[in-house]
């Protein structure tokens, strides 16, 4: 049996973006933070966002967020087989309670469901054998206290 995780294109994996790869294999979620600032940065780069420093230092994040925006796709670019098999695919804005905004994949929710301010949650998915993926799915406990 193939895994049509394998078929789909693999991201980039460079020195700087490897701690998020390999922190999602560990299912684990981290994010880029601002030792002078304290602003959590996504996409990975050298350089914070907000202040500039390049004090950064990959932080476990809050595991949770709310839907900023969203679209369905219900096929695929000839390009890139194996998503079939996740059609309908979710694909939002994740607005994180740590501040950053992520684009990401949400699972487990019918396209009909999603909707602007869903509270959701990060699982992360195995993608290779040094990396995993942030996915995103409905939130379905309310206890999302922030310590």
């Amino acid at each position: 049996m193939t895994n049509h995780a394998t078929t789909k294109p693999l991201p980039a994996i460079t020195d700087q973006t490897r701690p998020f790869w390999t922190a999602a294999k560990q299912g684990r979620f981290v994010l880029q933070k601002c030792s002078e600032c304290r602003t959590f940065n996504f996409h990975p780069k050298p350089w914070c966002i907000e202040c500039g420093s390049r004090a950064l230092a990959w932080t476990d994040a809050q595991p949770y967020g709310t839907v900023y925006s969203h679209t369905v796709s219900y096929s695929v670019a000839m390009n890139y087989p194996g998503w079939e098999a996740d059609l309908p695919l979710v694909l939002c804005l994740i607005d994180l309670d740590d501040g950053a905004r992520m684009y990401a994949q949400v699972t487990d929710c019918r396209p009909e469901e999603i909707h602007v301010g869903m509270r959701v949650e990060v699982h992360c998915e195995d993608i290779s054998a040094e990396a995993g993926v942030p996915k995103f799915r409905p939130l379905r406990s309310h206890s999302t206290k922030r310590t």
